[in-house]
């Protein structure tokens, strides 16, 4: 160890200093890597009655983890040389540092999340008491503008193992929208190999290999008074089917929020069609009761279809919807408005 110490200089070596919070009783700090499977210990810090500490260790020159305790999990950290100390920012920390480098770089993109995160949460909050349409579209808003600030967070480190570690570090998320992962792995780039890097583009194979493509499964189920639909029934015509479910609370949004771009669609020539996945026929009765959307309803039905429709489509999250061409060809999957519209316009 004096060895390894005697050939190092200040210069190679950062101090991390902070105060955990109030409700904190955590007696050490950690900081971790996860580049490989499971995390490694690269130093620790005892945490004085005060709740100070302070964390001194040789610069590793990349995207770490410091762990505090129970409270607010693991904050990033890339350690360069140099002085830095802990700061609440909203409800999480961050690593502070008056330097330019990583970690400076790192923390504008974090703050913004974090104010979107904040927002996010306020507007939900709300929501859960009553909500509004203007509600309905700031929430969509704030969840496009999170997923934009995470790709410009992710864009702005392409090509490096910092990259990949906030993708992996986010990848459940990420992964409940495929289009999203498609534009996470391009903001990615081709960073230099490593185990996490791989990991995550053999998990977005294993992704793009459960998407709908080619033919759509013609199927046939009841509708609200019983009658039996078809796929078939809607050849030469444009449609959009969205599964859902009553119990689904993002499903009852997109309903509202197809509601207001029905006459839109209509105008396009587009029909639109749901497919509850309720197993109880009542719920599904009563949430349509409820919403009163004004397109057809039908109901997942393995006896009359022969097969669970939704997994014949790969439904794996609700709500999934499909734009589904007039020879019968899946387009796209959970389309914007502005996407349809394009799709329309190619013919």
């Amino acid at each position: 160890m004096g060895i390894a110490c005697s050939a190092c200089t200040p210069s190679d070596f950062y101090t991390l200093r902070g105060t955990l919070p109030e409700n904190s009783n955590a007696t050490e700090i950690y900081l971790l890597s996860k580049e490989g499977k499971g995390a490694d210990t690269l130093a620790r810090g005892v945490v004085h009655s005060d709740r100070t500490f302070v964390l001194k260790g040789k610069a590793e020159k990349r995207l770490l983890y410091l762990n505090i305790g129970k409270y607010d999990g693991q904050i990033y950290f890339y350690s360069e040389p140099g002085k830095y100390w802990l700061e609440k920012v909203g409800n999480s920390y961050l690593v502070e540092t008056e330097q330019e480098g990583m970690q400076s770089r790192l923390n504008v993109h974090l703050k913004k999340i974090e104010e979107n995160l904040q927002a996010k949460f306020d507007l939900q909050k709300q929501m859960s008491e009553t909500s509004s349409e203007e509600d309905l579209e700031e929430n969509k808003r704030l969840w496009d503008e999170g997923n934009d600030l995470f790709l410009n967070m992710v864009g702005d480190f392409g090509g490096s193992s910092v990259a990949a570690m906030l993708v992996q570090d986010n990848i459940q998320i990420i992964s409940y929208d495929f289009k999203l992962f498609t534009r996470v792995i391009e903001a990615m780039g081709n960073g230099p190999d490593s185990e996490v890097r791989n990991e995550i583009i053999k998990k977005y194979e294993v992704a793009k290999q459960k998407q709908l493509t080619g033919r759509a499964p013609d199927f046939t189920l009841p509708d609200l008074k019983g009658k039996k639909i078809k796929l078939s029934d809607y050849k030469g015509k444009y449609l959009l089917i969205d599964f859902w479910a009553s119990w689904c609370k993002p499903c009852r949004m997109k309903i509202k929020e197809l509601k207001k771009e029905y006459n839109r669609l209509q105008e396009l020539g587009i029909e639109v069609i749901a497919i509850s996945c309720d197993q109880k026929k009542e719920d599904w009765l009563k949430a349509v009761k409820e919403d009163q959307p004004m397109w057809k309803q039908l109901l997942v039905d393995k006896k009359i279809n022969g097969s669970d429709t939704a997994d014949d489509y790969k439904v794996e999250f609700l709500p999934t919807l499909y734009l589904i061409s007039p020879e019968g060809i899946v387009l796209d999957t959970n389309p914007s408005m502005e996407e349809i519209e394009t799709f329309i316009e190619k013919g």
